[in-house]
């Protein structure tokens, strides 16, 4: 135990007594450093959770995008129902930036003041450069919904893209009621999810359906007006049109070009996110096939890993991908 605990002390670069009054939690130490020590001594194989002295003033900051997004409420919303849950000790702290804009979403994260961050944006070198500053503080950072792999983030939360990008092209291949074009819609590729979405997506037709879909992608850049715009021309340019793929959030740009530029009876529509729009669609047969990306499990699996990181658990997290799920008409 002299040895483990002398380990513990020089890699948490404090004193034995310290470690000693940490562990057996005899008080009189920092909240910092006993999570200092607490870190150490994990990384040694040390398995127990924060003790009791020491869960105090922990704040996590979660950065989200525009407030009037669906996917933005719905994500807020899961926070909240999940709050009454969260250890005591823990303070949430909200904050909503427009995530189109990635040097606004970079200052945010730089001026951020708390023990952990929970972020999604887009993978621009701002945010990139963000990430790692905070990081390289001390300050552990979780992505969700789009990761940011090339940073040194804690973890990413959330589903596979690729993978579901794969699962809309299979259904696409299945369903399409003729052969022809699909439209591709997505926002931006600086948005690692969709970047994934769409090349999974792509992947797939080639390979349940070859040669039977081409692909047409638009790349709409968060505006309504502008992808409404230029889906209704693609759909007048490819008049035999077998679908829409929405990789983005597209809903109400794709109700009003359909009406103006397509008999809709004949397109196969699938996108992403179980949120008022898409439910609606689903039921008026607008849409054929949601992929929902369970915004639940995910806040409490982005939580789970924190508690863990900061010894509020001894309960290691597991697999951070998150299963999704498929929404038809008759299961909404």
């Amino acid at each position: 135990m002299r040895v483990k605990l002398k380990s513990i002390s020089e890699l948490a670069g404090v004193g034995l007594a310290t470690v000693d009054r940490v562990l057996n939690e005899r008080g009189g130490v920092k909240p910092e450093t006993a999570r200092k020590v607490l870190d150490a001594a994990r990384r040694l194989g040390w398995g127990k959770s924060l003790p009791l002295p020491y869960r105090s003033g922990l704040r996590f900051e979660i950065l989200l995008g525009r407030r009037e997004l669906p996917y933005v409420a719905q994500i807020n919303d899961a926070f909240e129902r999940l709050r009454p849950l969260i250890d005591r000790s823990i303070t949430l702290q909200f904050t909503f930036v427009d995530d189109t804009k990635p040097h606004r979403v970079a200052e945010a994260i730089l001026k951020v003041r708390c023990n952990a961050l929970i972020v999604y944006g887009q993978e621009h070198e701002a945010v990139l450069d963000a990430v790692g500053s905070i990081t390289s503080a001390g300050v552990p950072v979780v992505t969700m919904l789009s990761d940011l792999p090339t940073t040194p983030r804690l973890a990413y939360v959330g589903i596979d893209h690729y993978k579901a990008g794969r699962a809309s092209a299979f259904f696409m291949a299945k369903m399409a009621r003729q052969p022809g074009p699909v439209i591709g819609l997505y926002s931006s590729f600086q948005y690692r999810a969709q970047a994934d979405r769409i090349a999974g997506f792509r992947d797939g037709l080639r390979d349940y359906s070859p040669g039977r879909h081409a692909t047409v992608l638009i790349e709409g850049q968060d505006d309504e007006t502008l992808i409404r715009d230029l889906l209704s021309q693609a759909l007048r340019s490819h008049p035999n049109a077998a679908g829409i793929y929405n990789a983005g959030a597209f809903n109400n740009a794709i109700e009003q070009a359909l009406p103006v530029a397509h008999p809709s009876d004949r397109l196969t529509i699938i996108g992403h996110g179980l949120v008022e729009d898409t439910i609606r669609m689903l039921r008026d047969e607008t849409m054929t096939l949601v992929i929902d990306q369970n915004i639940d499990l995910q806040v409490r699996q982005a939580i789970d890993i924190l508690n863990y990181r900061f010894g509020l658990s001894d309960k290691m997290y597991g697999e951070t991908a998150i299963p999704f799920t498929l929404h038809m008409r008759d299961n909404v």
